[in-house]
């Protein structure tokens, strides 16, 4: 049975009024190989520190290995950190960087010589232990880094990109050798990146972040073919995402064509996302596919060709394939069931109102929001909220305040339907909560978009 190392509940982290995690929740399992994936600024660095115990959260708990770890000094969690910067001492040679720890714990110096040159010997550098630090090649100094903190016998490594500072042949040959040293030292990684190659290389579990919040959770394969969100969907590799339909179960349509898919518990022609990967479109005789287009443009990447095509309603569509084709080219393209994704498209909360002074738009006498908008007082306007953007916290801390209705499971999130005065919002989250309960609610200002109601026709 897997056993639980490290686990996150209800993180919270503000630095003033910006809030970098919100009730951020995970689960990290002895032995594994875990990447924080996302761009920069979603909140991965901060999370790491917390881990480490070099931040503290604003709210929430860490367990360690069962126990509650938030008041405990970085020195004496079982946890050790590679940085992007090593932090290397230049007046150390690499011996005594990778010893230096051992001796800070008073280790006895036979034992020292053993543990050093043991882990000298797992990052390939037992014949370097004499050499000074700025006598290393970049890569060389990654390796010591790594030995530093290994020698210590660590349960929990964590490492903040610490690749980003190499070329790219390096980078591509330390990532296979990080990931045999986890498997050979049994030792639990946390890694952060904001290369989706890097983290479909090397890890067990991808976590996708974006503005303090898990998008998903799983295996790289899954995450890779199987997006849930249309960021996840482009910020994985590339994407082709278009409008589509839900004909019936395994049954799709997009840019007019009906295709056959794996999907099912959809409602009848209800609308969705449609993902296909460049390299899932196959490239055939325009005579044999309902779906066809023209080559407009191509581009020459090594071991495939990029081709763009217009498909019959104008929509660009992105091939890649081992084979050339002249530019324009009539094709058809197809695709097998089995490489057709379908998201639901996210929710949204829709209401009119009235632009009140400083930004702020009023939607009922019990719900007054702030906006990016520049619009003038008075005017009246139409508002969107994502239902992935209603966050839940407490009362004191909210916008407004509403009690829960209803709940709906859905595959990584729960639908949760709110009344607040005259008025019902949804909000889409990860967190298990209650009907009847009272919850607080806000949305961040830029999330809250306002369109004068003449314009709506023009979207």
């Amino acid at each position: 049975m897997e056993k639980v190392l490290v686990d996150l509940k209800n993180i919270c982290q503000s630095f003033g009024d910006f809030e970098v995690l919100h009730d951020f929740n995970l689960q990290i399992m002895e032995n594994e190989f875990v990447t924080l994936l996302g761009p920069s600024g979603c909140g991965k660095t901060t999370l790491l520190r917390m881990i480490g115990g070099f931040d503290s959260p604003t709210s929430g708990e860490i367990y360690f290995d069962g126990k509650l770890i938030n008041d405990v000094e970085p020195n004496n969690r079982p946890i050790n950190t590679v940085f992007q910067k090593y932090a290397l001492f230049t007046h150390l040679n690499v011996f005594e960087n990778v010893a230096f720890g051992l001796k800070i714990k008073k280790v006895p110096k036979n034992e020292i010589e053993k543990r050093v040159m043991d882990a000298l010997k797992q990052v390939h550098l037992e014949e370097y232990r004499d050499r000074k630090i700025d006598q290393l090649s970049g890569g060389q100094q990654q390796r010591v880094a790594m030995a530093r903190a290994i020698v210590l016998k660590p349960k929990l490594l964590l490492l903040d990109e610490p690749l980003a500072a190499l070329d790219r042949k390096l980078r591509q040959d330390l990532r296979y050798e990080l990931k045999d040293m986890q498997r050979s030292l049994g030792i639990t990684f946390i890694y952060v990146t904001h290369d989706q190659e890097e983290a479909l290389t090397m890890s067990d579990t991808v976590v996708i972040m974006n503005e303090g919040r898990i998008l998903q959770i799983g295996s790289p394969e899954m995450i890779y073919n199987e997006p849930e969100t249309r960021f996840v969907a482009n910020f994985i590799g590339e994407s082709n995402i278009v409008d589509g339909q839900m004909i019936k179960d395994k049954v799709c349509m997009f840019e007019g064509v009906q295709f056959p898919c794996t999907y099912t518990g959809f409602s009848k022609n209800e609308e969705v996302d449609i993902v296909i990967r460049p390299e899932d479109f196959l490239i055939v005789n325009k005579n044999e596919s309902k779906l066809t287009g023209r080559i407009d443009s191509k581009t020459f990447q090594g071991a495939l060709h990029e081709i763009n095509i217009i498909d019959q309603n104008g929509t660009e569509l992105t091939v890649h394939t081992t084979k050339d084709y002249p530019l324009d080219l009539e094709v058809g393209l197809t695709v097998d069931p089995e490489n057709i994704t379908v998201m639901k498209k996210p929710g949204v909360n829709i209401y009119t109102g009235v632009m009140e002074e400083d930004g702020y738009v009023r939607i009922s006498d019990d719900i007054l929001l702030e906006t990016d908008s520049e619009l003038e007082e008075g005017t009246d306007v139409v508002v969107r909220i994502l239902t992935q953007d209603v966050l839940l916290d407490d009362i004191d801390e909210s916008d407004f305040e509403g009690t829960i209705e209803d709940i709906k499971k859905r595959d990584m999130y729960y639908d949760v339907y709110i009344k607040s005065g005259d008025k019902r919002i949804i909000s889409s989250t990860s967190k298990v909560h209650h009907v009847g309960e009272t919850t607080g609610i806000w949305v961040k200002k830029e999330k809250v978009v306002v369109n004068v109601e003449e314009d709506l026709s023009n979207e």
